[in-house]
């Protein structure tokens, strides 16, 4: 998998791969403690980069409904 684009935002983190099936792999942590992982399919680059900022923004997490 390929590092596509790393977001930060206090405690929360999440980093965006591309597999070799072109789907996107959001995995996500708090406080360096991993939370989850939740992939993107039939998407952009750009919506799975704005998903990981979301998270860290905290206005979803792992739990809710998508």
């Amino acid at each position: 998998m390929e590092l596509i684009h790393d977001f930060r935002e206090g405690d929360r983190w999440a980093q965006v791969h591309e597999n070799r099936d072109g789907e996107y792999i959001i995995t996500c942590f708090i406080k360096q403690v991993f939370q989850g992982q939740k992939t993107i399919r039939n998407h952009s680059e750009q919506y799975a980069e704005d998903a990981a900022e979301n998270y860290v923004l905290g206005i979803w997490d792992f739990g809710d409904e998508q």
